[in-house]
């Protein structure tokens, strides 16, 4: 792809996100006439917060605070898989009432009312768990234009590219931040993520993290790496997410171990949405005989450095090449040099046999590299649909008043330079959801032999 290729694509995302932006922000204005109920000021903070429902526990942030108009808002400002959105709160008694829709259907919580510590039950549609909230002891300390200001500055710094960032920009963002007069957090939050939205690219968020808990048995979740033989001499490697364990890496080995004398291989990704370079590493050390290079990334310093706009116009040696397995490695790797060549291969025993990749529009970020690197080598057969085009290399950096910016800090390229972000990963075959994707796999399998 030509770094003129490029600019087109990332001003089609501008003027998408542009769009999406003034959309976004007319519905900023009418979400506070949306909130309704009592004013609890014995609520008022910010609240860790524990979802346990029957495939394990849930965590995020609240903020409680008071809107202009009196009542309660109670906005979820951490991670928020649910996509819950609380509208009412109301105190019945000794007890409190919130609701509002998430994706499973409309939620109700209920609680005794207490200043520190609310412990209850919910519902969302048809789905039934329990909830605790524990008052946080950290509150905000400067103005919501400070944080505004200190937030946005560090993402227009700290973006792989300048090229978002130009006068339809700084026009959405002064007038976004001119909303921010006597609002709230909740408003801040929704300012602050729309404007990083309207660059149309993926990886980036603005959110408070939930207080770290200690590791419990009830908290473990299963493992990342599983398989199992098929039938007519061939077996299954699912890996549902690329975590940073130590022991998945040795669990992925066994697999191979187990599976070494199978005929042909499935390597199921699908659904999985990325994660770190460890066990995705360790995969390429298992496909590749030899040392390969699986893409490469470049930072905003590293181009500006070099005086150009995209990396595809960086030099071969503006690159430093890192094979290692440890994602903090890979961090000061990329902000040492800038631009880093990711190279993986050659260090375990590999298997010999055909691989056939499962891929669909689950599979994003660290799982897209592999797969596009994995087509490109032709080491594998790809089979199900698309991946779903957000390839880029975050980091979360704290900024005012403890919440997390995750930023998409570097832009990636194929070793054949490919850029996967926005277009995703097509596979070689289109193939049917579940078992159909296994059998259009294993079929082809057995025409390899």
């Amino acid at each position: 792809m030509t770094t003129g290729d490029r600019s087109v694509r990332m001003s089609r995302r501008l003027v998408v996100g542009g769009a999406l932006m003034t959309v976004m922000a007319h519905s900023t204005l009418a979400w506070a006439r949306q909130i309704a109920g009592d004013w609890i000021p014995e609520l008022a903070g910010r609240w860790d917060v524990t979802f346990t429902i029957p495939l394990g526990d849930l965590t995020t942030v609240w903020v409680v605070e008071q809107t202009p108009s009196g009542v309660t808002s109670v906005a979820t400002v951490g991670p928020n898989p649910m996509a819950l959105s609380l509208r009412e709160v109301r105190r019945d008694g000794s007890r409190v009432r919130l609701s509002g829709p998430t994706r499973a259907g409309d939620a109700v919580l209920e609680a005794p009312l207490d200043s520190s510590r609310l412990q209850g039950r919910f519902t969302a549609g048809n789905l039934r768990g329990t909830f605790v909230a524990t008052k946080r002891p950290d509150v905000r300390s400067h103005t919501l234009i400070e944080i505004f200001d200190q937030t946005i500055g560090t993402f227009e710094e700290m973006l792989f590219t300048s090229t978002p960032f130009d006068s339809a920009w700084h026009a959405r963002k002064a007038e976004l931040r001119v909303t921010l007069e006597g609002a709230t957090e909740r408003d801040l939050v929704r300012v602050v993520r729309t404007l990083i939205a309207s660059t149309g690219l993926s990886h980036n968020d603005y959110l408070l993290e939930p207080t770290p808990q200690p590791a419990t048995e009830a908290g473990r979740v299963e493992s990342a790496v599983t398989w199992r033989r098929l039938g007519g001499g061939l077996g299954l490697i699912r890996i549902a997410s690329f975590v940073e364990d130590p022991a998945e890496r040795q669990r992925l080995d066994e697999a191979f171990g187990e599976l070494a004398d199978t005929r042909g291989l499935v390597v199921d990704l699908r659904g999985n949405s990325g994660g770190n370079l460890g066990l995705a590493m360790r995969l390429g050390d298992r496909l590749f005989a030899a040392q390969t290079s699986v893409g490469s990334f470049a930072t905003r310093r590293a181009l500006d450095a070099a005086g150009v706009v995209a990396m595809d116009a960086l030099s071969d040696d503006a690159f430093e090449t890192f094979g290692g397995y440890e994602v903090d490695a890979f961090q000061q790797a990329l902000t040492h040099a800038g631009a880093v060549r990711i190279v993986t291969g050659g260090r375990a025993p590999t298997y010999e046999a055909a691989v056939a990749l499962l891929v669909d529009n689950g599979c994003a970020s660290t799982t897209e590299a592999m797969a596009a690197v994995i087509k490109e080598s032709g080491r594998a057969r790809l089979f199900g649909a698309a991946t779903a085009g957000r390839m880029l290399s975050s980091r979360r950096l704290t900024v005012m008043d403890g919440y997390t910016l995750r930023i998409a800090y570097a832009d990636f390229r194929t070793p054949g330079g490919l850029d996967v972000e926005g277009v995703g990963v097509t596979p070689d075959q289109v193939a049917g959801d579940g078992d159909a994707a296994v059998r259009a796999a294993t079929s082809w399998l057995r025409s390899q032999r």
